[in-house]
């Protein structure tokens, strides 16, 4: 199967609404590049391209996202032991978007430190947000929790030209608009430069159904059509197994748990 068909037929799993694709499987990340003095803050679906974050809906499956929270003090910031948690895990899952974070993009030298932080601004939906990751042990380190207010605090580090993996929990199902914001010191001048807020979408429900699989094949192949016509086919399947097989640095800084 040829890198476009693969696409294709990975593209079954994306929902076309109101002018805006829903992702619900497959490898997708939050992407952050500077370039031509202007932030790029974007969604980067492995096998379909780049989206403005506008124009996707980041899906979390209602039915396999479920969690319970674990008992004990570290894992607090999802609320009370035993309540109900939707996660996107940091590990890949075949029913769940596998959703990372990612400035493949970014040139090196370009920031101070060679490193940009991503900061959450603000969340409007039905519950909390945490962005947070798990060690060897199971250990949580949190970087993002909109649960116990948002403060400077809520953001991530990330290197230039990296490739990382958290998890995304949300406390209540239904739709989020979540402002994140890309900043950075610039190497030259020491100029200091941030997105200011960008908003991308979630929705915790039920993945949609399409009428039919020859219809959403359809969809797909014309997605792809004119995801390639915008963006060029630069980045394809077979970028996306590369990345798989070569994981990139871990992301750096966080709250504690």
């Amino acid at each position: 199967m040829n890198a476009f068909l693969a696409a294709a037929f990975c593209a079954a799993t994306a929902v076309t609404l109101e002018a805006q694709t829903g992702f619900w499987s497959q490898h997708a990340d939050l992407g952050l590049n500077y370039e031509d003095g202007a932030w790029d803050l974007h969604v980067h679906h492995h096998a379909l391209g780049e989206f403005e974050p506008g124009e996707a809906i980041l899906g979390v499956d209602i039915a396999a996202a479920l969690r319970a929270v674990p008992a004990g003090t570290p894992w607090s910031f999802l609320g009370a032991a035993g309540s109900p948690v939707w996660i996107l895990p940091q590990t890949h899952d075949d029913n769940l978007l596998f959703l990372g974070l990612g400035t493949e993009e970014l040139a090196a030298g370009l920031f101070a430190g060679d490193q940009v932080t991503l900061a959450l601004k603000a969340v409007n939906g039905p519950g909390s947000f945490a962005l947070y990751r798990t060690d060897a042990f199971g250990t949580p380190t949190v970087f993002m929790n909109s649960g116990d207010g948002i403060a400077a605090e809520d953001a991530v580090t990330l290197p230039a030209g990296s490739h990382s993996h958290v998890n995304w929990a949300f406390s209540a199902p239904g739709a989020y608009h979540i402002d994140f914001e890309g900043a950075g010191t610039l190497a030259e001048g020491n100029v200091f430069t941030s997105s200011g807020p960008v908003t991308y979408t979630f929705q915790v429900a039920a993945v949609p159904e399409p009428a039919t699989l020859a219809l959403a094949a359809l969809g797909a192949l014309s997605l792809i059509w004119q995801t390639r016509r915008r963006h060029g086919p630069s980045r394809n399947v077979e970028d996306a197994a590369r990345e798989e097989a070569s994981p990139p640095e871990g992301t750096e800084g966080a709250r504690s748990g």
